[in-house]
């Protein structure tokens, strides 16, 4: 076989298009471009556009409430909005979540939801439990504490002398490890579907509840960060309600979708008995107020994405398509350069690899996941690149996620650009090889 590097040499930044094209107009799954380019948006912005661009009703609310009272102070005042939000989310949530917090970004909301649980645990007598358990390959935000949890090398390495505070890694496959680290643990915190780090693994039958497990054993917290995962994205609001088989977080973290990209609005959701805990914390209850938490306006948009994602049935519509999406995509595992294509509603991941017979992924220094993205961005279609699917640092992957309201012939378009760059790449890679399938 070719050795793909002989004939495939890094990309450098060079080799790239401007980083960054000014968009300056969207509507349903398209935006465009200052200089009149069309992109299909096969990534809802970044995962948060889940009911499109264009929507005149989320744009009404926005000024609708800022017309009234744009902000109120979080630690001496709620706002009409924020009241109304935080009842509306609960009741959509479900039990046992009985109390909302607010925040602007999920890496916020990350952190807010490792101090809640590190206050129960001084709470109920625990204070020498001061480390979290984080998983390998998991991503949990871009601040420093968020960063300290995230487990995606790329990402950690130009800050890694600021980070601290989590325990090492753990395999959440390896029952015994998970286990261990849990037992002196004030909390659990995963991805429920790890996308940006590991490219859509889907959590294999039973680990959730062993996660729940784990922690009742020791009574440590499970959070489970849904930023990228909620808001229907997987047809059901979290991810965890359709893969956890009944077991149930105690902290549910989330954002992105929460405000549809069109206000920064993210928050943890706490369960009953933790919120209990916390409202009688010593020292007062528990609090994490920032400037823009709860802001009104971001509240109202978020009320408006309740109302609509009801009012448009698209967690029916979502389930409905996610077998078109799927086999859209699944399709493209015939090529030379993918290795899986796996999902759930409408977020997938493809994995790429450098050789057919075993597998294997690309040198990292190829960056072929980002040769990809930027190819497709050139034919008017974009992906997300990302790497460490195979060991933390190498697996080139892509992913996909189309706005909620997409329809069948967007997949076909999403699956047939992916295509047309996968083949070009091979061309350039050998040659002189066979053609692609």
């Amino acid at each position: 076989m070719t050795d793909p590097s002989a004939s495939f040499r890094p990309t450098l930044p060079g080799d790239l298009p401007p980083l960054r094209p000014t968009l300056v107009r969207g509507e349903g799954v398209y935006v465009w471009d200052v200089d009149g380019h069309r992109y299909l948006d096969a990534i809802s912005g970044t995962f948060c556009v889940q009911l499109g661009y264009g929507r005149e009703d989320l744009a009404r609310a926005m000024a609708e409430a800022a017309s009234r009272i744009p902000f109120a102070r979080p630690r001496a005042f709620d706002s009409e909005e924020s009241e109304a939000y935080a009842r509306e989310i609960l009741e959509a949530a479900g039990a046992p979540y009985t109390r909302v917090l607010f925040t602007s970004s999920g890496s916020e909301a990350v952190e807010a939801a490792l101090k809640a649980a590190y206050v129960y645990q001084r709470a109920i007598g625990r204070e020498g439990r001061t480390r979290y358990t984080r998983l390998k390959g998991h991503f949990h935000g871009s601040t420093l504490q968020a960063l300290a949890a995230t487990d995606v090398r790329a990402r950690r390495a130009p800050y890694e002398a600021l980070l601290s505070g989590g325990s090492p890694a753990v395999d959440p496959l390896d029952g015994h490890a998970l286990e261990d680290s849990v037992r002196s643990s004030f909390a659990l915190l995963a991805e429920t579907i790890p996308g940006a780090g590991l490219g859509v693994a889907l959590p294999p039958p039973g680990l959730l509840q062993r996660m729940r497990s784990a922690c009742d054993d020791v009574d440590a917290l499970w959070i489970a960060d849904e930023v990228l995962t909620g808001f229907w994205r997987t047809g059901r609001m979290f991810a965890w309600q359709r893969l956890s088989e009944g077991a149930t977080p105690d902290i549910v973290v989330f954002g992105k979708g929460a405000g549809c990209g069109y206000a920064p609005l993210a928050g943890i959701l706490i369960k009953d008995r933790v919120a209990d805990v916390l409202e009688g914390a010593p020292g007062g209850r528990f609090g994490h107020a920032q400037t823009y938490g709860g802001h009104a306006i971001g509240c109202a948009v978020g009320r408006r994405v309740l109302a609509a994602m009801s009012e448009e049935k698209i967690p029916d519509r979502v389930r409905s398509l996610e077998q078109p999406l799927g086999s859209s995509l699944e399709a493209l595992t015939g090529h030379e350069l993918v290795r899986e294509v796996r999902g759930v509603g409408f977020l997938w991941g493809i994995l790429l690899r450098a050789d057919r017979g075993t597998g294997a992924p690309f040198d990292r220094k190829l960056r072929v996941a980002e040769r990809v993205e930027a190819r497709c961005r050139e034919q008017g279609l974009l992906v997300f690149s990302g790497s460490g699917s195979a060991d933390g640092e190498h697996g080139d992957h892509l992913l996909v996620g189309p706005p909620l309201v997409a329809e069948p012939h967007h997949f076909v378009q999403i699956a047939s650009g992916i295509r047309r760059v996968l083949d070009e790449i091979l061309r350039e890679m050998r040659p002189s090889g066979p053609s692609p399938r």
